[in-house]
């Protein structure tokens, strides 16, 4: 599993199954990391969460820590380490 960490520089809601995020530690320096689901209500509450916490991340100016697979950008886990 890789780890991209940064600031949410910006964070844009495609569709209801689709959610794109841009992390890195300046707006020009980021890696476009994706959340998804498959439209399942597990699946798109845990998406729905992720999505909130890099909301939340994002307007409190935290840094986060957005798991993803090696050759993939899907999120599958954000870790906001504390202050």
């Amino acid at each position: 599993m890789a780890e991209t960490i940064g600031l949410v520089q910006r964070l844009t809601v495609v569709s209801n199954t689709l959610t794109c995020t841009w992390i890195g530690p300046t707006p020009n320096n980021t890696a476009l990391l994706t959340v998804t689901n498959d439209s399942s209500a597990a699946d798109t509450a845990f998406a729905a969460n992720l999505v909130q916490t890099l909301a939340a991340a994002a307007t409190n100016y935290r840094a986060v820590a957005a798991i993803h697979g090696d050759n993939d950008s899907k999120i599958t886990s954000v870790r906001v380490d504390p202050v």
